[in-house]
């Protein structure tokens, strides 16, 4: 099925381990570079900067933690996750990027 659109997007998505494994989703490549500290690295470089959001995976973690997105480029993006402190933490995510 395809998604009407008032543009031509180009649609990356996926979801990754805590420790930066890809876990599902195509089109990208995920590192983990630090503790709550994820480089996705796209396949194919988007046209302009894309839109990204992100949100944790899985259901042991407290509602006070958190994914959100830094640097996204037209080639990447960080995703940083924290734990309920706020502190830096490694969790597993999803995330969409669409430009």
């Amino acid at each position: 099925m395809a998604i009407d659109a008032y543009e031509n997007l180009q649609i990356v998505r996926g979801t990754v381990a805590e420790d930066g494994t890809r876990i599902a989703g195509h089109g990208f490549k995920a590192t983990k570079v630090g503790t709550g500290k994820y480089l996705i690295t796209f396949n194919n470089d988007f046209l302009e900067k894309p839109s990204v959001v992100a949100n944790l995976d899985g259901e042991v973690w407290s509602g006070l933690d958190d994914a959100h997105v830094s640097d996204a480029t037209t080639e990447k993006v960080t995703v940083l996750t924290s734990n309920s402190n706020g502190a830096r933490a490694d969790r597993a995510f999803h995330f969409i990027a669409m430009g």
